[in-house]
């Protein structure tokens, strides 16, 4: 070759090299990237989308670092299979998760929602991801148990109502011995031991109604002994009063097994959930809590006899609060399905039920429900 034709050779591959090499570079180019481009396409502008959860166990766990949960874990695999960045924004309560879609503050909603006619008008549903339902969650009852009685005495209550008692039959044994330590030589006595003959005949008025010395009784003496019964006969019927009341919450808690039981009960649930709307168009009042767990210590304290909500969360708790005090009771009512919540018309909708219908086939849904829901959790 010769000089002038070397030196045209070389020219030519300093212009041809820049073009080759991005052409190469494009055609390495990761094709999940091309996929992921529009699955994002309705996120916000750092293309990451905006996943709403809220608290509903085991689905969203609280109290932990980084969510977790069923349907966490459902979403980490949606997401890895779709090659989409994602961040996640936790609301107060189920009902704000398809308010925040309606806004679009969120792209995505996922915990424990339950797909209904009415919501599907707000939003877009996936394919359903967990059967579901309602279900009564009550205080365990066993009227075979001597233990299982003494747990339903209202220990606390008893104990504040004798310290009551003490104190007021002190003050009237002490009013028995000023009365009659002028009078009678049983009280001419050092005070405590005073006192404690005083005490004696304090109990024996309380029983009997008597004082035991009618011929010598003066006019105080006449008018005290009546007072002195009367003040017992009440603390009795308190006393009885506190434990009755306790024992008769407790038999109806044990006669709810089912739905046609809650009628005339005190019943906890979640406003805006399923179990709210149910409850409603029964015309079953009820008392609101801002979470199930709220309405749990509600049921434990019996502030409430039962509570109705969706029957995964009731059962994943019945096992894990009051040392066995609550049972899930009666079987599952009004049958329902969870989806996962996208905005109306949104694109990520099919995206998303390509997805779940691939981890169905390939049994990764499987294997996260028994992670979950396995008969030995």
């Amino acid at each position: 070759m010769t000089k002038p034709a070397w030196w045209l050779f070389t020219l030519c591959l300093l212009l041809f090299a820049p073009a080759t090499s991005g052409a190469a570079a494009e055609a390495v180019q990761p094709p999940q990237a091309a996929a992921a481009a529009p699955a994002s396409a309705s996120a916000g502008t750092s293309g990451a989308l905006r996943v709403a959860i809220a608290t509903v166990a085991p689905f969203v766990l609280p109290g932990t670092a980084t969510p977790a949960g069923f349907s966490i874990d459902i979403w980490y695999e949606i997401a890895r299979r779709m090659h989409v960045d994602f961040t996640w924004d936790l609301v107060a309560q189920q009902p704000d998760l398809l308010t925040a879609i309606q806004r679009g503050d969120a792209d995505i909603a996922i915990a424990a929602i339950t797909m209904t006619p009415e919501r599907e008008k707000r939003v877009d549903f996936s394919l359903p991801y967990f059967d579901s339902g309602l279900q009564i969650m009550v205080r365990a009852q066993n009227d075979n148990s001597f233990i299982a009685s003494l747990r339903s005495v209202p220990w606390l209550a008893l104990a504040e109502f004798l310290a009551v008692a003490v104190v007021i039959v002190f003050m009237l044994a002490n009013l028995v011995w000023l009365m009659e330590r002028r009078n009678d030589p049983n009280f001419q006595k050092p005070w405590l031991r005073a006192v404690g003959e005083g005490l004696w005949v304090t109990m024996l008025i309380i029983a009997t109604g008597e004082h035991g010395e009618r011929e010598s009784a003066g006019l105080w003496k006449r008018i005290l002994v009546p007072v002195m019964w009367l003040i017992g006969v009440v603390l009795i019927a308190q006393f009885t009063a506190t434990v009755t009341s306790f024992q008769t919450v407790a038999r109806l808690q044990s006669n709810i097994r089912g739905p046609d039981d809650l009628p005339g009960k005190k019943i906890g649930t979640v406003p805006g959930t399923v179990a709210a709307l149910y409850l409603k168009e029964r015309g079953l009042p009820f008392v609101s809590v801002d979470t199930a767990a709220e309405g749990f210590q509600m049921l434990m304290r019996g502030d409430v006899q039962a509570i109705v909500y969706d029957a995964p969360t009731l059962q994943y708790w019945a096992g894990r609060l009051g040392n066995g005090s609550l049972a899930v009771v009666g079987p599952i009512f009004l049958p329902a399905k969870y989806g996962i919540a996208v905005a109306n018309g949104s694109p990520l909708r099919k995206t998303i039920n390509e997805t779940l219908l691939g981890m169905y086939q390939d049994g990764t849904y499987e294997q996260i429900y028994q992670k979950w829901f396995s008969a030995s959790k």
